[in-house]
């Protein structure tokens, strides 16, 4: 089976099963209390060096969802919320009011309360709504706060919940450092193996991380490709798809590399739903490895559109989709001569549609999905981009183009890495990737602001993010259509005046001042990608206008 389906054209037709389940709706509203620590982990200096806190929401739903409760009407009014009290274990860390319909309130919490171990401890936070009154209401929510001793050795990579950012310092770095990161999946027998070079080119072209995909048959080798990524400066995405049910392996492996100063993250499961592994498996590697480590995230990759979600995402802090439908005909088989449906076939790309908004469409399921599921303060999301063709399903590759589209859409939907498969890749995918890289580099710190507002819209077949901001606003629009478009920036809410606009990247887009009235258009050519900043008028004195 693939994604629980059968596909061979001498089998039957059967329900996969396995598919997430819809949320019901209520008749009256609820409280989706959330709580969850902002960063995982902390370290013993963060006590001394840091504000801890919790992320607190406090939202109005009609779904039945993780941790919604039903409240008395009356005690939903513009001037009640909660009353927080956060524990771990018996200690109280820390207390605060919320009021209704937030999220991600901090409260802080006092870490030298607690004592740093290399287990997490049972964070419990309790809310109560109306104290003053005999009709008061209390619930609790539990999660899971890691609060560990500061190592001598090697790296450390923190998830920042609200900002989504991944945080990294090493044993030389004085802080940490926030990381895009973006980089390929890459070859390693035939190709990292045999010229080191190719780590310098990649590192030369703006990428700051690798993902080398095993097997790593000769030790010796392996160290000598990770020793030159540690020198030049590129993280590292360690590859665990081959051997992530063994968990004695894995303690091997960690061991073996847990050490490298550039370790950024750990990858343990490839495609678990699409090749129908163990349920359990995916969770069962994700407690391994954090029992040996736990300073590194741990990611791994879902192919399917809805396939046992909870099960396999349960076992990892980063998830990533990996959506391949262009080159592709996603509703018949040539490889296997049947047709795909949401219940039989296998066509390359899980019940997609065959468009570049296939890559958008799973982000958003994705994240209402981790929503439901009470995750949005224990995982983020990536995006496994296509950079491939050619080979089975896939007639060709992405030009460089299309898998920029797929990559800023998968941005703008929400993923803070960009890992496509795979390299080589050919050079217009690459220059384009480049591009991109470079263009991260020098707009991150504006998507991991913490105070910073993202909205979303679509306009003539245009994505549009918007990253704002009181001095300026970071915009990224991308075409999803072969037709020309002409979008004046006034048709974008929000954005009423315009004293200077800083190009930072753009791919089949121009910005045009024809009008008498000095409006701005930009004008996109097929598949056109555009990624620039508006400065605020007060912060552009003296400085010429584009």
């Amino acid at each position: 089976t693939r994604c629980g389906k059968h596909y061979l054209p001498h089998q039957p037709i059967v329900s996969p099963g396995g598919r997430f389940p819809v949320p019901r709706r209520s008749n009256r509203p609820l409280l989706a209390f959330r709580c969850g620590p902002r960063i995982k982990p902390y370290l013993l200096e963060d006590a001394t060096t840091m504000v801890a806190s919790v992320l607190v929401d406090t939202l109005a739903t009609f779904l039945h969802m993780e941790n919604t409760f039903s409240i008395d009407d009356a005690h939903v009014g513009k001037n009640n919320g909660v009353d927080v009290t956060v524990f771990a274990g018996d200690v109280v860390l820390g207390r605060g009011f919320v009021p209704f319909n937030v999220t991600n309130a901090e409260i802080s919490i006092n870490l030298g309360r607690l004592i740093p171990r290399r287990s997490p401890y049972k964070l419990t936070c309790t809310g109560m709504i109306d104290t003053t009154r005999k009709n008061s209401e209390a619930f609790t929510v539990n999660s899971s706060l890691w609060y560990l001793p500061t190592p001598y050795f090697g790296s450390v990579t923190k998830v920042d919940f609200k900002t989504k950012a991944t945080l990294f310092k090493n044993k030389c770095g004085n802080s940490f450092e926030t990381v895009f990161p973006i980089g390929f999946y890459t070859s390693f027998t035939g190709y990292l193996d045999v010229d080191l070079t190719i780590l310098d080119e990649v590192k030369a072209q703006g990428f700051n991380i690798i993902h080398p995909v095993p097997p790593f048959n000769d030790l010796n080798v392996l160290s000598r490709v990770l020793d030159h990524m540690e020198d030049i400066g590129l993280y590292l995405m360690y590859d665990m798809r081959h051997t992530y049910r063994n968990s004695t392996q894995i303690g091997r492996e960690v061991s073996l590399i847990q050490r490298r100063s550039n370790l950024l993250l750990w990858y343990t499961a490839d495609e678990p739903d699409g090749h129908g592994d163990a349920l359990e498996a995916t969770r069962t590697a994700y407690d391994v490895v954090n029992s040996h480590d736990g300073y590194h995230p741990v990611s791994l990759a879902l192919n399917c559109a809805d396939y046992e979600f909870p099960a396999y995402a349960a076992g990892a802090d980063i998830i990533m989709p990996d959506v391949y439908s262009i080159g592709n005909n996603v509703t018949f088989s040539a490889k296997y001569n049947t047709g795909c449906t949401s219940e039989f076939g296998c066509c390359g790309c899980d019940e997609c549609k065959g468009g570049l908004n296939d890559v958008s469409i799973r982000l958003d399921v994705m994240h209402e999905r981790v929503h439901a599921l009470d995750w949005d303060k224990t995982k983020i999301v990536w995006s496994v981009t296509q950079a491939f063709g050619g080979e089975e399903f896939w007639v060709r590759p992405p030009t460089g183009r299309e898998w920029l589209v797929q990559s800023v859409l998968s941005i703008i939907h929400g993923a803070r890495g960009i890992i496509p498969w795979i390299d080589p890749a050919p050079l217009d995918i690459k220059k384009a990737a480049s591009n991109l890289a470079n263009a991260l580099s020098s707009v991150k710190t504006y998507i991991f602001d913490p105070d910073v507002f993202f909205s979303r819209e679509e306009v003539v077949a245009v994505d549009v993010g918007k990253w704002r901001l009181p001095t300026l606003t970071l915009i990224m629009m991308t075409s999803v259509t072969q037709e020309n478009a002409v979008i004046e920036l006034s048709a974008l809410s929000g954005i009423k005046t315009i004293a200077n606009m800083e190009w930072i990247l753009g791919e089949g887009a121009t910005i045009q001042d024809s009008k008498p009235d000095g409006v701005r258009t930009i004008v996109f050519e097929p598949l056109g990608t555009a990624i620039f900043l508006i400065h605020a008028a007060k912060m552009q004195a003296g400085r010429d206008e584009l």
